[in-house]
């Protein structure tokens, strides 16, 4: 599932296209996905108005108009992508986006695990799928290292299960929870709650680092994940530990292992990571 250097990276593009332009018109291809889609409601937001702002908050984009918004979580195998309107619609299309000119934005998701959702202009902070979201792990005015420590002071779960926490920071997913503990060299199974500030900002820096390695590679591609233009993103190349299991660690050259936490898999260096 794409996590938040997928979605940074989706948005940054769906950003450049779309802030300023004007929304034509919206047309709905199924009456749901994931959920209900609120057709009408989604076309007082999008149609005819300006798009002001193309934003991101966890997994979720979010384009803003002055009447409100609309909220895109990709699932699965969601994809949010630019197209001419004059060309076929591929299987799994679900919604359409009209500009001006020729240009058309296209929500395709085989699987229909993703969301189309409407946000009122008073509600960006409260709205159900947006209210419970932790911290954002890349912006400056948050000292990460002091809100994980704080944040785990009663968690006995492993650090990596703490880490996939959305309700405690957002965008740390598997891959990434995975590759930032092997750069910090701390075990995965620690329990949170035993590891010291020191190492929770040291922890920071490389999560930091990572995710923004990440969005500048355009995201980790594993299966389904594109961005506006369709195109893959190529981090999985950089992966030190990710999927890596039976190869030697590029630090130390142990054979990395794989384990089981919270139904994920789990990939590190049992010398490296004590």
């Amino acid at each position: 599932m794409p996590e938040l250097p997928e979605v940074e990276s989706l948005v940054r593009g769906v950003r450049d296209a779309l802030k300023g332009k004007r929304i034509a018109n919206v047309s709905f291809l199924r009456p749901d996905i994931r959920e209900v889609i609120p057709a009408e409601r989604l076309k007082e937001i999008l149609s005819g108005q300006k798009v002001t702002d193309v934003s991101r908050r966890g997994k979720y984009m979010l384009i803003h108009t002055k009447e409100g918004a609309l909220g895109v979580h990709l699932g699965m195998s969601g994809r949010f992508v630019a197209s001419d309107k004059s060309a076929c619609l591929v299987p799994h299309t679900h919604a359409l986006f009209d500009l001006e000119k020729n240009l058309q934005f296209r929500f395709i998701d085989p699987r229909r695990f993703g969301r189309l959702f409407s946000v009122e202009k008073n509600e960006t902070s409260t709205h159900p799928f947006l209210a419970k979201l932790g911290v954002e792990p890349l912006e400056d005015e948050i000292d990460l290292g002091d809100h994980l420590f704080d944040a785990s002071r009663s968690r006995s779960q492993a650090v990596k299960v703490f880490l996939m926490d959305s309700e405690v920071v957002v965008g740390v997913g598997n891959i990434y929870a995975s590759e930032s503990l092997w750069r910090a060299k701390i075990n995965p199974q620690i329990p949170s709650k035993n590891l010291k500030l020191s190492q929770f900002r040291k922890l920071a820096l490389h999560i930091k680092a990572v995710l923004s390695d990440a969005i500048d590679a355009g995201g980790t591609t594993l299966r389904d994940y594109r961005d506006k233009d369709g195109k893959p993103g190529y981090f999985q190349t950089n992966l030190a530990v990710y999927g890596k299991e039976s190869m030697p660690c590029p630090r130390c050259r142990t054979t990395v292992r794989r384990m089981i936490q919270a139904a994920r898999s789990t990939f590190f260096c049992s010398v490296c990571q004590k």
